[in-house]
């Protein structure tokens, strides 16, 4: 045999470590997509920015140069 044959059994097994990697793969891509289209932060937490309150400086500001 040479260095990329495997039996038969070792394949099948293989195959099947793949396509179960796969599978995890694809719910966990499926998993964040929905958690991030409806926000609901439950695998990573989106931060609220709207809540902040930012100060704005007026038109009268003198600022020293």
């Amino acid at each position: 045999m040479g260095i990329f044959f495997v039996s038969d059994e070792r394949h099948r097994r293989l195959q099947h470590f793949r396509r179960r990697t796969w599978l995890l793969i694809s719910l966990c891509m499926f998993a964040r997509g929905t958690d991030a289209a409806f926000g609901l932060g439950l695998i990573e937490p989106t931060h609220q920015f709207a809540a902040q309150v930012v100060s704005a400086c007026s038109a009268e500001t003198e600022f020293p140069i």
